[in-house]
């Protein structure tokens, strides 16, 4: 075998798989698209034309073609981003602002344990000009989710209104990302209950029409839901029903993470596929009970596009997030095959929903639920196609019952799903929440049959019966499933070692793996286990990280310190903060030392703190001069005297002028201009500053906000 002319004759020998590294080259575009630090310009929209008439040109030289097919795909997932983020701008908050009147078309209400979350669309905020209002608002109320009025009806509220957060950590969740894209402008809280108007609302626009009628339909599920059930089976209940997971209490959504059940929260593959399936076999087993129907007309066809109908409907009404779109896209390609009898490919079939989604809405490709939804399902696709069902249980010898084997089998291939499924998102799961559910297979064993079997087919039945009066049962029924689930999540949550926590896993690791599993599943002839070269590289990536030391928040005098026994110490907030959170994920901490819990009486020996700062001695760094975080009680005199002889000053809440600290002042100038801070220490070395702003760069989702801060120490 000729090393040289191996991988040039494997690549021709697989022409037939070219197809399925279009959303590849596609997602390649997109992540360049957001990872620049600059906004490009627009004259780079001619760059997907420009590409197809090169494309065109060389379509006749065999090596130019894929080379200008695979240029052309980059360029238009660069473009289609492009395009999202102009389609998309809307107007956000600069600032945040006092308790001020605001008046909005209700457009969705979410649960939430304590009240309810309301979006707003198009409110009127008569201390903001009409430009800069946002187009939708998110404000919480304490009103109960059954008190609150229909959707569609003018809701006027009065409380304060915030921006959208910035990441709490560079490289961490970007809220304001996500909110960009869903043209939400503002959050907030509402001191009042809602007071509504006649509506105003214009019916002459279709979409907001259709989302409100869905709105209603998910309102009249949820307290179904809340009438007939109690305790968290009443919530998670609602959210299978509506989609909406606000509702469900935390303590339950913890266990559902850490016993890897948290998936089938989340709308995609196995819900909208047993939709489907309980739709398309019993209507055509009914029109099969009628010889006259049966032997003239195609049952079969008038089955699947019911099917595609109820899939539609089921989509629009539990939310059109990326996993159930790509669900729904799939599903009902499979059955327009049927209606036209053709063989569905899956994995065509699930490039093709791949490329449609990421064209359309290219920002949800650089989500969580996209990434982890398309990635087990491939995985799962090539599995199955490379035949490594056939390894367990085949040929075995069964002297006992059928039902027995068949059990068997069942088990066994419930068994394999959940292996190659996992294997295939923990790379995800790692980048973003930096944690590994370990018992994930063995609670998924349990928990997928009864999702599949009992709690899908009761959640339709409540669909199908409700608008009668008559889901009570079903609804009683999807209970007892969900309380099965629940008790299941809350038992595995407890074993020891449910989660393991690793480190985030670096850019350059994440491509070697993600790039390593795609050769793997996209390839079908032998040089596709060279990806588990690159797999098994990046997964030595925790041998070249160095976690953060020192945290700083960017909208509160908010810090955290790591120290020596690996605990993360937090001064200036609550417990439950999200920012807090977003720290304790990433360096795998569960639990914080809190400096102001007024029930502390010994500090750690790296920290000393009293009224005017408080100061910390890295543990990484052994010799090293100690940060000072200033407090607001600090006194001029010892800001100087800081400054003098201090390495680093910290100081979020005001503009430190005329320090002589000899290497970096993080003022509120600093948070201001540059977003939440992290430092880095190691043993030898100066230490590195990260903040959010810097990494991400000036985007239309991230300008600067805040008034300028004040002045300390002159």
């Amino acid at each position: 075998m000729n090393p040289v002319s191996f991988p040039l004759t494997s690549f021709l020998n697989e022409r037939d798989r070219w197809f399925l590294w279009l959303p590849v080259l596609i997602v390649v575009g997109i992540a360049v698209y957001f990872a620049l630090p600059f906004q490009p310009a627009l004259s780079l929209l001619a760059l997907t034309p420009g590409m197809t008439v090169l494309t065109i040109l060389s379509r006749r030289k065999p090596w130019a073609f894929p080379i200008m097919v695979s240029c052309l795909a980059i360029g238009l997932g660069f473009n289609a981003a492009q395009v999202e983020t102009a389609r998309e701008e809307s107007p956000m908050l600069s600032a945040p602002l006092d308790p001020i009147s605001m008046t909005g078309t209700l457009m969705r209400a979410e649960a939430l344990p304590e009240g309810a979350r309301l979006t707003l669309k198009r409110p009127s905020i008569k201390t903001l000009p009409r430009k800069e209002r946002p187009l939708t608002i998110r404000v919480k109320v304490k009103t109960p989710y059954a008190e609150l009025p229909k959707a569609g009806t003018r809701v006027n509220l009065w409380g304060p209104l915030w921006p959208p957060n910035d990441s709490a950590v560079p490289g961490g969740y970007d809220f304001r990302r996500q909110s960009f894209f869903k043209q939400l402008g503002a959050t907030g809280l509402s001191y009042v209950q809602p007071r509504t108007y006649e509506s105003r609302y214009p019916l002459a626009f279709f979409w907001d029409g259709a989302a409100i009628l869905f709105e209603t339909t998910r309102h009249a599920l949820t307290l179904a839901a809340f009438e007939r059930l109690d305790g968290p089976a009443k919530t998670m209940t609602a959210a299978l029903l509506s989609g909406s997971q606000t509702g469900i209490d935390r303590k339950v959504m913890e266990a559902m993470r850490a016993s890897g059940l948290s998936h089938l929260l989340s709308i995609s593959g196995v819900h909208v596929s047993m939709m489907a399936l309980l739709v398309y076999f019993p209507l055509r087993f009914l029109l099969a009970l009628f010889p006259w129907i049966a032997l003239r007309l195609p049952i079969k066809k008038i089955a699947a596009f019911t099917a595609i109908l109820a899939t539609a409907l089921y989509t629009c009404l539990v939310g059109a997030d990326a996993p159930t779109v790509r669900s729904a896209l799939m599903t009902g390609l499979v059955f327009f095959a049927i209606m036209t009898d053709r063989r569905a490919q899956s994995l065509r079939l699930l490039a093709l929903a791949a490329s449609i989604i990421m064209l359309a809405t290219p920002s949800a490709a650089m989500g969580a639920s996209f990434q982890m939804s398309f990635a087990a399902v491939l995985a799962m696709i090539a599995a199955y196609e490379k035949r490594l069902d056939t390894a367990l249980i085949t040929g075995i010898e069964w002297c006992g019952p059928s039902w027995m084997k068949t059990l068997t089998f069942h088990l066994r291939d419930i068994v394999l799903t959940s292996l190659i499924a996992t294997a295939a998102t923990t790379p995800f799961t790692i980048f973003h929440f930096q944690n590994f559910s370990f018992y994930g297979v063995v609670a998924n064993m349990i928990a997928i049959p009864l999702t599949t079997f009992w709690i899908m087919p009761c959640l339709l039945l409540t669909y199908i019966f409700l608008p009668f009066g008559g889901a009570s049962l079903f609804i009683d029924g999807t209970g007892w499933g969900v309380k099965g689930l629940i008790s299941l999540a809350q038992t595995v949550a407890t074993w020891p070692y449910a989660q393991i926590p690793f480190p985030p896993i670096p850019f350059w690791a994440f491509g070697l793996i993600i790039g390593g599993g795609l050769w793997l599943c996209l390839w079908r002839r032998a040089w596709r286990y060279a990806g588990l070269l690159a797999i098994m590289a990046g997964c030595f990536y925790p041998l070249f990280v160095t976690l953060p030391t020192v945290y700083i928040s960017d909208d509160k005098p908010i810090w955290a310190v790591r120290l020596r026994d690996g605990r993360m110490a937090v001064y200036g907030k609550r417990k439950e903060d999200f920012t807090v959170g977003q720290w304790l994920q990433q360096v795998g901490q569960p639990k914080a030392l809190y400096l102001n819990d007024k029930t502390i009486t010994t500090l750690p020996d790296e920290l000393t703190c009293d009224a005017a700062y408080c100061a910390y001695s890295p543990p990484t760094r052994t010799g090293s001069p100690t940060i000072i975080f200033l407090h607001k009680d600090a006194a001029p005199d010892i800001v100087t005297k800081a400054c003098a002889n201090r390495e680093l000053i910290v100081v979020s809440f005001a503009r430190l002028t005329a320090c002589s600290a000899p290497q970096a002042v993080i003022d509120a100038d600093s948070v201001w201009q540059r977003g939440a801070h992290s430092l880095s220490f190691t043993p030898e070395g100066p230490f590195t500053i990260n903040t959010v702003r810097t990494e991400r760069g000036q985007r239309p989702w991230s300008p600067g906000f805040g008034s300028k801060p004040t002045e300390l120490g002159q």
